[in-house]
């Protein structure tokens, strides 16, 4: 009788552990996807800056990747450690005690999963509920006149012509960026806290380092150009090929992350507002680059919708050197499509496809509905900050 009561209370305690497990889970994640927008704006500006300057202190000591080594280090022990559970269970299941070896393999795994949980939502999760920066900065808010987003092109191509104009090409007349990628990290970071103090966003302030990754041709498979760590505050950077089109703007999308904003379009937004409103030209190009392209996408749906014309100057002898740095981008990513179409072929998986569908999902249950599309920013957001404080009428 006592045996039989001393094994009921143990089933009763390893299934309230289980269950405790199960609740603190289930209760972080829909507290990051349901918690007011009221306290995600005090979360974000007061308690986040804090609580998320230690891990980002003790990663910015050393320029070197530890999300990278992390990844490495444990891809290696992956198998092995695989391997030796699927013994021991042999084994357990040989001599009894198998019942326990499962469930203390659960009640780790949970208890592990719990403590990520708990650690994402804290230094990413709950930002995602926040005021979005582009309300904050009461842009694309509403509709513009054709000659208003007109007048925004002609602003971003020139600015980005400007800017293209005061950079050293290499042998094959691509522009080149200013400094190594260091110098980069270093100026990104002050570059969004300066863009954020001027327009009135707030932000954490706390120095993210970025960090360049060394496996980064491998990742271009994947498509994704950065990556941030919520568990230890780092901005991972692709810098396989430094496209001086888009690594500015995409350090300063990867650091806004790591200043207190999750949601995608804002990132994207301000690492292209920081790069043009910035004192560096190749940070200027970049981000007057990324505002042209948008623009330009919409005045050619404008053309095939309604048949409006408008010289883009795309054809213009001006920007032929634009073109010859977006050909030298081109090319790279052709290189690795004919990579990953080889992979494809040898094992019957396409991994930038499946990378892509990942971070999709991963967006949306996150709360981002438009999961990968929410990296666009609404062209009028641009043309927004054009008109407030470009424009002859906003100056």
């Amino acid at each position: 009788m006592i045996i039989r009561t001393k094994k009921k209370k143990k089933t009763i305690r390893k299934i309230v552990t289980i269950s405790v497990f199960i609740a603190v889970i289930a209760a972080a994640y829909l507290t990051g996807r349901l918690l007011p927008t009221g306290f995600a704006d005090y979360y974000s500006s007061r308690i986040f800056p804090v609580v998320a300057s230690v891990p980002q202190k003790i990663s910015s000591m050393t320029r070197v990747s530890i999300s990278e080594a992390a990844v490495v280090v444990l891809g290696c022990l992956a198998l092995p450690l695989l391997i030796l559970w699927i013994v021991l269970l042999v084994k357990k299941a040989l001599t009894r005690g198998v019942g326990k070896y499962l469930y203390q393999s659960l009640r780790n795994a949970l208890a592990m999963t719990m403590v990520f949980m708990i650690i994402f939502e804290i230094f990413h999760g709950f930002n995602y509920r926040r005021t979005p920066a582009r309300v904050m900065m009461e842009l694309g808010t509403g509709r513009h006149t054709v000659e208003e987003l007109f007048a925004a092109y002609e602003w971003a191509f020139e600015g980005m012509l400007k800017a293209r104009s005061e950079l050293k090409e290499n042998e094959m007349g691509v522009a080149q960026i200013s400094t190594d990628f260091n110098g980069v990290a270093d100026y990104a970071s002050s570059a969004v806290d300066s863009f954020c103090r001027k327009y009135g966003v707030s932000s954490s302030t706390c120095y993210a380092r970025a960090k360049s990754v060394k496996l980064s041709h491998y990742w271009s498979w994947t498509y994704i150009v950065g990556m941030y760590n919520p568990i230890n505050g780092e901005a991972n950077i692709n810098t396989d090929y430094m496209d001086i089109t888009s690594i500015p703007t995409t350090v300063c999308h990867e650091l806004c992350h790591a200043k207190g904003f999750a949601n995608e379009t804002d990132c994207n937004l301000i690492g292209a507002l920081a790069c043009v409103t910035s004192d560096r030209a190749d940070f200027r190009y970049a981000g007057y680059y990324a505002v042209f392209i948008s623009l330009l996408s919409e005045i050619n749906k404008l053309s095939k919708t309604y048949g409006i014309e408008y010289d883009t100057h795309v054809g213009d002898k001006a920007i032929i050197p634009v073109a010859r740095d977006i050909k030298a981008s081109s090319d790279y990513w052709d290189g690795i499509d004919k990579e990953v179409l080889e992979m494809q072929k040898r094992f019957g998986i396409n991994i930038t496809e499946q990378a892509l569908a990942a971070n999709n999902k991963f967006l949306q249950s996150n709360g981002e509905k438009e999961g990968n599309d929410t990296y666009i920013v609404p062209e009028n957001a641009y043309v927004d900050f054009y008109l407030k404080y470009y424009s002859p009428k906003g100056k």
